[in-house]
């Protein structure tokens, strides 16, 4: 099941919130190493692919290798909800970087990066997601119990290109740091601990009640990431 409720009214709160707080800098620094996965979206099999429910007559979500990207399609309910599509292993400490084309018209949604993704005995999914939105916002949530916790709360800026546009992210999963990157500059970061675990990486697409949202993503590079203080 890909259909999966956000915490009530939380895009509805974008609005309210504070400007970005990224123009300082980052306060720790990464080194980056190795290149462990560079992923053009030609071989399909090494990606979850799918409609959700799959028995549906007009399905809810559709995750697709589509002409060389890997496409997000959801549709929400009554309820804001998200969509996500899981990829290739990964260890814990990594920088994922890729470009994301918002392709629908709603710009009250959120897409992104997904990191240390794993399931416990009950088959439940966590890990952390690294967010913008197409009216400009990103955060950072844990992403678990089928909702999105936010980690670092939805600020605003005017890096992120809006609506229908291509961003390129960068996410950063080393230690107990996360911080996300976009179109080549520092956003924002948090600190948390609850998942230092290697795990899989993936790809996230949500929209509000009654919307849609289709996103393409292309050129994913995976690096070996290290803290160097």
């Amino acid at each position: 099941m890909r259909r999966i409720r956000f915490l009530t009214g939380i895009l509805l709160l974008l609005a309210l919130l504070l400007a970005a707080c990224g123009d300082d800098g980052p306060s720790r620094t990464v080194r980056t190493g190795d290149l462990l996965l560079s992923e053009s979206f030609a071989a399909p099999q090494t990606w979850e692919q799918g409609v959700y429910p799959p028995d549906a007559a007009t399905p809810d979500s559709q995750l697709v290798v589509l002409e060389g990207r890997y496409e997000l399609f959801h549709r929400a309910g009554r309820a804001a909800s998200f969509t996500w599509g899981a990829g290739a292993d990964a260890p814990q400490d990594v920088i994922i970087e890729v470009s994301a084309e918002q392709l629908s018209a709603d710009k009250d949604n959120l897409y992104g990066v997904l990191c240390r993704l794993a399931q416990d005995e009950a088959g439940q999914w966590s890990g952390y997601a690294l967010l913008i939105s197409g009216d400009g916002h990103y955060g950072i949530a844990d992403l678990s119990r089928e909702s999105l916790d936010f980690i670092l709360e939805w600020h605003q800026s005017d890096v992120i290109r809006q609506g229908q546009s291509l961003n390129t992210l960068r996410a950063v999963c080393a230690d107990d740091y996360l911080a996300l990157y976009v179109n080549g500059k520092f956003l924002g970061e948090a600190k948390d601990s609850r998942y230092r675990r290697a795990g899989q990486i993936g790809l996230i697409a949500g929209v509000t009640a009654g919307g849609e949202v289709r996103v393409a993503f292309d050129d994913l590079t995976v690096r070996a990431a290290s803290l160097a203080d």
